[in-house]
């Protein structure tokens, strides 16, 4: 029934006129459908997709009867599925004799056996938007069974379509707990910083990697590879991230995530709230965890200027990636009336206090007064204990002037 149904290119047009479409806006859907497809669709296979999305009934058969997934062999068409999903791949970017597209794919699981479906251009949403995810109930319908590496795959094409029947409930990981040697960890947090793009060459193989500070309350570094890396541009500051599938590493004595090509990334996921920065006064500020402080700015530091590199952001030591540019660091006193705590400032943020940019610090003109200095702010940022210098210190992630109205309604909760 459904490759009659499809191969009649004359029923599906009839079908959208009956629904309201006249013969001419039919033949040009058609036309720009094709186009949209670089011609890889039929006539018969573009006009099924537009009456897809219009919502028009052409005669398929609305509850299929789903195959086991151990019977599925390679070379049937018209396969249907049902199952859990178990693992969730990264969307990948191709190009091919001047086409170019999206593919992505997933493992769905029954009770018989598992294989993995493969999602192309358009219907690679479902994975990006995280309406797909681990754990998720769904039914894959009108696939194409495929061989590859000697085991059976489905191919999703214009005619074929996953119903997500129940979602999944992602088992999150808190961030204070990853270590060192830990596999498929699922996380959400939000993105604090994001450092430049770095492309580099290994074993004679290009690669690249997008590194980021994120938390969900504990801050750590996240690293995207290679095909996650795309996600350069994409994703802003503030914005809340669920990641599934990263692996742990120590990077300079430190648990770093980083995400491969086994996870992905969901950028500002449904139904993913992060609790928000708990408010503490500068006397009880205690070390680690991020905090969010209401103070006043009593003094500011002279800046201190050095070299970062202007592609990959570390330190400038004399070789890097990129060539080196000026960036600033600055200490201040931040007293909130219960006590003073050395606020530190880097970069962006230090700028922003001063009121002036790297560039005309490192010309070695004095700066002015502070733009900050006397000035009540909200301040979110992490509490560390300087051994080198023996005191507290906040590390100022953002600063913003107090909201009002914002200050009452927390005070309303408490």
């Amino acid at each position: 029934m459904v490759n009659e149904v499809l191969e009649n290119r004359d029923l599906i047009v009839e079908k959208l006129v009956e629904a309201g479409m006249s013969s001419d806006d039919v033949e040009a859907a058609i036309k720009e459908k094709q186009d949209e497809y670089g011609g890889l669709l039929t006539e018969a296979g573009a006009a099924y997709s537009i009456a897809k999305e219009k919502g028009v009934d052409v005669g398929l058969d609305p509850e299929p009867v789903m195959a086991k997934i151990n019977e599925v062999r390679p070379g049937v068409e018209g396969v249907d599925v049902e199952g859990d999903v178990t693992q969730v791949f990264p969307v990948k970017e191709w190009e091919k004799d001047g086409k170019s597209g999206r593919v992505g794919s997933f493992i769905v699981k029954d009770g018989t056996g598992e294989i993995r479906v493969t999602l192309w251009n358009n219907a690679c949403d479902l994975i990006e938007n995280g309406e797909v995810q681990r754990g998720a109930k769904v039914k894959v319908i009108n696939a194409s069974a495929r061989e590859r590496n000697g085991m059976a795959e489905l191919s999703m094409g214009y005619s074929s379509e996953v119903k997500v029947v129940e979602k999944g409930v992602p088992q999150l990981t808190k961030l204070s707990d990853v270590a060192e040697g830990m596999n498929d960890v699922n996380f959400a947090a939000r993105i604090e910083r994001i450092f430049p793009l770095t492309e580099f060459e290994r074993q004679g193989k290009q690669g690249k990697v997008l590194s980021m500070i994120v938390s969900d309350g504990t801050e750590r570094r996240l690293a995207l590879w290679d095909d996650n890396a795309r996600w350069d541009g994409k994703v802003r500051e503030g914005d809340t991230i669920l990641v599934e599938g990263a692996y742990v590493r120590v990077n300079r004595g430190k648990p770093e995530l980083n995400l491969g090509w086994r996870g992905r990334l969901i950028q500002n996921p449904e139904g993913i709230a992060l609790a928000g920065i708990g408010r503490a006064e500068v006397s009880r500020l205690g070390a680690g965890e991020k905090k969010e402080i209401r103070a006043t700015v009593v003094k500011v530091y002279p800046p201190t200027v050095y070299q970062v590199c202007e592609k990959c952001g570390k330190k400038h030591d004399g070789e890097c990636c990129g060539p080196a540019k000026p960036a600033i660091v600055v200490n201040a006193e931040l007293d909130d009336g219960t006590g003073v705590v050395r606020g530190v400032f880097f970069r962006d943020q230090a700028e922003k206090l001063l009121g002036t940019t790297a560039e005309e610090c490192a010309k070695g003109g004095e700066p002015g007064e502070a733009k900050a200095l006397g000035t009540e702010m909200v301040f979110s940022g992490t509490p560390r204990h300087n051994e080198a210098f023996g005191r507290d210190e906040f590390i100022v992630r953002e600063f913003h002037e107090v909201n009002v109205e914002q200050e009452i309604e927390m005070l309303k909760g408490e």
